[in-house]
């Protein structure tokens, strides 16, 4: 990957858990972290792209985008064309399995959906898929996710399985 909003959104989270880890008191504003992601070598334009798709994530939470209607919970995702380009079968099954399990409901589904496709890549791959999960998921106001388990989401070895 080039330096893309995905690019900045890992190296963000990254350096903020680090800094969560690090220093308990200290909260880093939006000055600070834009300098930080500057001196990192990410540019203005794409700093300011990812923070944007943060918001966006934000405003699906607060409910004021509802890109689902809750009425239709036991139907199934048809993806469109370009849905389908820029998530390959992989992409889309570990979409399934995660609502299939319980962690994913019709509404985050689709927040994940719609993020992914606000991404500037042609095609994203399952493990860029899996951070977009995660940083949903981890702002997620509907129920109570571990940080734990969301890492294990990303970090996954793709030759075991969830627990």
């Amino acid at each position: 990957m080039t330096h893309n909003i995905l690019d900045v959104l890992t190296y963000m989270f990254d350096y903020l858990f680090e800094e969560a880890e690090h220093n308990d008191a200290h909260e880093i504003d939006d000055i600070e972290l834009k300098a930080h992601l500057s001196d990192a070598g990410f540019d203005v334009i794409g700093i300011d792209k990812a923070l944007n798709w943060l918001e966006n994530i934000a405003a699906l939470q607060d409910g004021k985008i509802k890109p689902f209607s809750t009425v239709y919970q036991s139907s199934m995702r048809i993806y469109s064309e370009a849905e389908q380009k820029k998530l390959d079968s992989k992409s889309r099954g570990f979409l399934l399995f995660m609502e299939n399990i319980g962690q994913l409901d019709a509404n985050q589904r689709e927040m994940i959906i719609e993020q992914v496709m606000s991404l500037g890549e042609a095609k994203i791959d399952l493990e860029d898929l899996k951070w977009v999960v995660m940083m949903v998921l981890g702002n997620s106001v509907e129920g109570e996710i571990s940080a734990q388990w969301l890492e294990s989401i990303v970090f996954l070895d793709e030759k075991r399985t969830l627990q």
